[in-house]
């Protein structure tokens, strides 16, 4: 359902960017500071700029979740270690409960004893 969710979303997203292209193939020319481009058509400046936008949301996004993670990773070695911990007490569990069993009373004489 999400998959196909997604390719109508992609084929609708690229459909817009496609007309768009062919809309504004009008040439422009960035001047910046010290650097003068060549004549570039409209709709590359914007898409890169899009493009660019992308990116730097993305990695704004993968920065300001560094605390998660990092907290997501802590958890994860505590959550091991009381796995680790978990395991040790049951195996002296084990051990102390097999112990008990060879240690315990023994059972009280069979009835033949006492007849005799």
């Amino acid at each position: 359902m999400f998959r196909l969710l997604f390719w109508l979303l992609a084929l609708v997203l690229a459909v817009v960017i496609i007309v768009f292209s062919v809309s504004n193939r009008g040439s422009i020319e960035i001047d910046l500071w010290l650097y003068q481009t060549p004549p570039l058509p409209v709709f590359a400046v914007v898409l890169l700029a899009v493009f660019v936008g992308f990116i730097w949301g993305g990695l704004a996004a993968w920065a300001s979740a560094g605390r998660t993670r990092a907290r997501v990773r802590d958890l994860a070695r505590r959550v091991e270690a009381e796995q680790r911990e978990k395991a040790i007490l049951r195996h002296r569990l084990n051990k102390l409960e097999a112990a008990e069993k060879q240690a315990a009373i023994p059972p009280p004489p069979s009835s033949a004893a006492e007849a005799a």
